[in-house]
């Protein structure tokens, strides 16, 4: 105790501009910002890994703001956040103590386009903002050429979120683009110096050290374990509905409760009813999720802050650090995808204590085995989470660079070095500009390279900024009053809908719209109706999470003999799913024959013995078959769209290093069938 006080002041000593404006009302420092601060005040480039709610935020913008405050001139901390409410978050926790330090702070999203005619001290924005502000920041009659010239640090937020992801792959290919650009204000003299200081704030995760490979190759862990605890407040795993009822019933004083579930659909739904359940309670019920429109998910927002007697039904919209007030109760209707966004669920509970109360729920006897395995791997911290190349991201980076051009053209060499800059130059990676141009997205003569068609369209409404794949879908509109209710709504047949926590009947279609209203009656709200989207990839994390649970060995393969078919539960998630059933098709076993999903795959069979196509290492039979059948792996493995317009050869790469072939043939090849009185049998017989 007396050494972390000791050290306490001394870092205080060091931050005379920001320490009474960052922690003086705390008086303490937590253990990452105590293990951060001076690395930052050092001018290293960091990674920050800690649990939710530990003071990341501070432990970085503290030193940053001390370190730059005193510059001759502009300068701007540049602050990059998954999405447009953690954004706005951020704005609302930065504005007011900055302000006190006489700084200026920016927030730039699609929601806020503030106009940047000067640089900021602070500006807040999302990947696809940042897109957008290096193509248009060019400050016309300024001696400092562009907004982002004298941009001394970029921050990181939530960057376990962003890795492996096309948006995160954005981000990575958008740093070299502002390496760029701060050598040609360098040449310009519109700045100093080029280098630029990179934070990144991460939750816990299981390899710190590929995200500081993505982002920050120089760049130094700071990793401070430890969590909240995690009180499991009921043992019974039953449906949601009964168990909320039952423990609303039970509770003595009211509670702010928030209910996670998997699907926009299933949120609707279970608004509505628990609605009525609770009717009589005096308990609020609303719902959030990201199909919502923004005025919704914002009544919701505020609404949790201001009942004490409420319960919130919602996707990953609310997983992240949205401020919504101190939760009493986390509850979990279904398993959650993986274990990061599982711990930032929990996360989001009781973050004035060191508890966080859970409550798990499940519809089957799977989801319950499935609830009881993942909690068990978030309370012991065994994380895993799948990631490979996201080098779809490529055409759409080589389309705004050249966009970011005063000219709107480039040379060749300028994008191949680009190119290369981002992408390991052995795959003949300037084979992208040729495949651009074949197909008229790039068109090019002796002025250089500029956009086709295509791309031109997509600079008049941002498309051009953006990696998010696009849904089809109607919006939902209010008869009466006009608003927007919802968006990306599929619809079949039948009188209505639910969604906004409200019973909807149809009036009309109007083009892509559906005009309803509000109705009482839950009979004219039934039809047959989802909300539009693409297939989710099957992460290890649930396979790796039962593995755990049970115990069981990476070799250890339990089998099940049931109705002439053998279950082989092989524990590895959608990749090990795929090469399984690519191993099948090498082998010419006939594909009706086999079924498969993340946790087991099965095929007829007497014996519980390893077939022989599992059991022969033929690793250049199915390398020829992601050369022939790429596009199959590509749909199994869920890759992006954009993947399609890819050279072959780029193409068949991202899968390789998806699939971990090396790793994955390995376990597979010297894994043992355990058959009989296997402890794990008769839960994974649940699973069949």
């Amino acid at each position: 105790m007396k050494d972390s006080i000791k050290r306490d002041r001394g870092i205080a000593a060091k931050l005379t501009r920001t320490w009474p404006i960052f922690f003086e009302n705390y008086g303490r420092l937590t253990p990452v910002q105590r293990n951060a601060i001076l690395p930052i005040l050092d001018g290293e480039d960091v990674l920050i890994c800690s649990a939710t709610a530990s003071g990341k935020t501070e432990a970085a913008c503290a030193p940053l703001v001390e370190n730059y405050i005193d510059i001759n001139g502009p300068w701007t901390i540049l602050y990059i956040s998954p999405t447009r409410a953690l954004v706005n978050d951020l704005y609302e926790r930065l504005d007011m103590p900055l302000r006190r330090l006489s700084l200026s702070v920016i927030r730039r999203t699609g929601d806020h386009a503030t106009r940047l005619d000067r640089i900021p001290h602070v500006l807040i924005t999302t990947p696809e903002s940042f897109d957008s502000i290096l193509c248009r920041g060019k400050l016309e009659g300024s001696t400092f050429g562009h907004v982002l010239s004298r941009v001394q640090a970029i921050v990181l937020d939530e960057i376990h979120l962003l890795h492996g992801s096309p948006r995160g792959e954005q981000v990575r290919w958008l740093l070299e683009r502002l390496k760029r650009l701060k050598s040609q204000a360098a040449r310009e003299n519109w700045c100093r110096n080029t280098k630029i200081q990179i934070i990144g704030l991460s939750a816990t995760v299981s390899e710190p050290e590929n995200v500081i490979a993505s982002f920050m190759p120089k760049g130094k862990i700071v990793n401070v374990p430890g969590k909240r605890e995690i009180q499991i407040v009921d043992n019974e795993i039953i449906s949601v509905e009964k168990m909320l009822k039952r423990y609303i019933d039970s509770l003595d004083k009211p509670e702010k409760i928030l209910v996670f579930s998997r699907s926009r659909k299933r949120v609707d739904v279970l608004t509505c009813k628990v609605r009525s359940l609770l009717n009589g309670l005096e308990y609020v019920v609303t719902e959030h999720h990201g199909s919502l429109d923004k005025r919704v998910r914002k009544d919701a927002e505020e609404a949790i802050k201001e009942h004490q007697k409420i319960v919130v039904f919602a996707t990953s919209t609310l997983e992240l650090g949205i401020d919504i007030g101190d939760i009493d109760l986390i509850v979990l209707d279904e398993p959650a995808p993986d274990i990061p966004s599982l711990l930032q669920r929990i996360g989001r509970g009781n973050r004035r204590t060191n508890i966080t109360k859970v409550l798990l729920c499940a519809e089957n006897k799977t989801d319950e085995i499935l609830q009881r395995a993942m909690i068990y791997a978030a309370i012991n911290g065994w994380i895993l989470k799948d990631y490979g190349p996201n080098f779809g991201v490529a055409m759409q980076q080589i389309a705004s660079y050249i966009f970011q051009s005063p000219k709107r053209t480039r040379g060749r060499k300028s994008i191949e070095g680009f190119i290369r800059a981002c992408i390991n130059d052995d795959l003949n990676s300037k084979q992208i500009i040729d495949n651009m141009k074949q197909s008229g997205e790039l068109i090019e003569n002796e002025a250089g390279i500029r956009l086709g068609e295509h791309w031109l369209n997509m600079t008049s409404h941002g498309g051009i900024h953006s990696n998010i794949e696009s849904t089809t879908g109607y919006s939902v509109i209010d008869e009466m009053s006009g608003e927007k209710i919802a968006t990306g709504v599929s619809f079949a047949e039948g009188r209505g809908l639910k969604t906004g926590g409200q019973f909807l009947q149809i009036c009309r279609f109007n083009d892509l719209n559906i005009e309803v209203k509000r109705v009482n009656n839950e009979n004219l709200a039934q039809g047959q109706w989802n909300y539009a989207g693409k297939k989710n990839f099957n992460d290890s994390s649930q396979a790796f999470s039962m593995r755990k649970y049970l115990e069981l060995d990476e070799d250890q393969w339990p089998v099940i003999l049931d109705n002439g078919r053998l279950y082989v539960f092989h524990l590895g998630g959608g990749i090990r799913q795929t090469i399984v059933e690519a191993l099948a098709k090498t082998n010419f076993i006939d594909m009706d024959t086999i079924k498969s999903n993340h946790f087991y795959f099965s095929f007829p069979s007497r014996s519980t013995e390893k077939p022989p196509w599992l059991a022969e290492k033929r690793t250049a039979n199915l390398e020829l078959l992601i050369n022939s059948e790429v596009e199959w792996f590509e749909n199994k493995l869920c890759r992006p769209l954009a993947n399609k317009k890819l050279p072959h050869n780029i193409r068949v790469y991202e899968i390789k290093k998806w699939l971990k072939l090396d790793k994955e043939l390995y376990n597979i090849f010297h894994c043992k069938f355990t058959a009989g009185n296997h402890k794990c049998t008769g839960i994974l017989k649940k699973f069949i």
